[in-house]
């Protein structure tokens, strides 16, 4: 893995062969684990679940940390290069909640792509009539929410295997958002503060399992299609809250051997990140560290009448919150 320039310093899990993964802020190319400031304050630095819990505590202290001068000289005299390192995923939640059919761009997508294709006679009328739905939804509806099995969470860099009964494996790049505080019956105006972190997300999904032959009056099957090991790579890093003053800009992108896949915008949500936080905090109690996956825009292997296959390289990434590299194997 070549160095990635950040700036300002993120959150990353990080090991070597020697020991278990643990949090460390990484500032440039160079990373000193968290544990360095212990002394000063902060709680649980000897893992990144330990630390997330205890983030009531640590984000302020973590905040004026990241915004000093004086931390980065630190992490640059004290610290390694992140080279030396296995970088992990920067989360390892108790929960993973993955909101469905969210933006605007993928659902228009889908329905031109349907019936006589987005150049036939009746591909405007679909268009409209989508349109018309997302906003009905918008206006009287709810998010669609589904779980995806936390133990298929994987590292930024690691490799993904495509079996050969997973010929309709697909891409979802997404934001990721790290809960850091219990929240229960939030309202949307309060929610963004219930957040620790972002992160980038690829929630890889296997469109031929999504409904079962077998039983199609049970309607979708999440575990089949989306829980397997593996199948959300997550990371590289978890940038703070407070370094993104308005996630509806953030812009996620996917690219397929180097050709641009995925290519969208956070406003393009149907239901915001502060609005999906206030509907999963009514229906269930969120705690520090849960994942929650905002939606995907248009762009996805469906559309595009090409799945993942073993030799392909999948670089998934949000502007501002860094990229992975997954490569597929058999």
């Amino acid at each position: 893995m070549s160095a990635i320039p950040v700036m300002p310093p993120v959150l990353v899990n990080i090991s070597t062969a020697d020991c278990a993964p643990f949090p460390a802020l990484l500032s440039e190319d160079r990373v000193l684990a968290l544990k360095h400031w212990h002394s000063a304050g902060l709680r649980g630095t000897g893992s990144i679940s330990e630390f997330l819990n205890d983030w009531i505590i640590n984000a302020n202290l973590l905040k004026q940390l990241c915004i000093a001068e004086t931390t980065r000289e630190l992490i640059q005299q004290r610290g390694a290069p992140i080279t030396a390192f296995d970088v992990h995923e920067p989360v390892t939640p108790r929960q993973v909640y993955c909101t469905v059919g969210n933006y605007r761009s993928q659902l228009v997508q889908a329905a031109l792509d349907a019936d006589d294709g987005p150049h036939g006679s009746r591909a405007r009328a679909r268009r409209d009539d989508t349109l018309a739905a997302i906003e009905a939804r918008r206006r009287d509806g709810t998010p669609y929410v589904c779980l995806k099995g936390s133990a298929c969470i994987s590292g930024p860099y690691e490799q993904l295997t495509v079996g050969t009964d997973m010929s309709t494996l697909d891409w979802e790049v997404e934001v990721g958002v790290v809960i850091g505080r219990p929240a229960r019956n939030v309202d949307v105006a309060q929610a963004l503060d219930f957040i620790a972190g972002y992160c980038v997300v690829n929630d890889i999904t296997l469109r031929d399992r999504v409904f079962r032959l077998d039983a199609p009056k049970l309607g979708t099957d999440w575990l089949q299609s989306k829980s397997r090991r593996g199948w959300l790579p997550t990371g590289p890093w978890l940038v703070p809250t407070w370094e993104i003053d308005d996630p509806a800009t953030l812009h996620p992108w996917l690219r397929l051997n180097g050709v641009l896949m995925q290519d969208g915008i956070a406003s393009d949500m149907i239901f915001s990140i502060a609005e999906q936080i206030s509907y999963l905090s009514r229906q269930t109690s969120l705690q520090p560290g849960d994942l929650i996956c905002t939606g995907t825009p248009a762009g996805l292997g469906s559309h595009h009448g090409r799945y993942l296959r073993a030799g392909d390289v999948v670089q998934a990434g949000v502007d501002g919150l860094g990229s992975q590299r997954v490569v597929c194997t058999e």
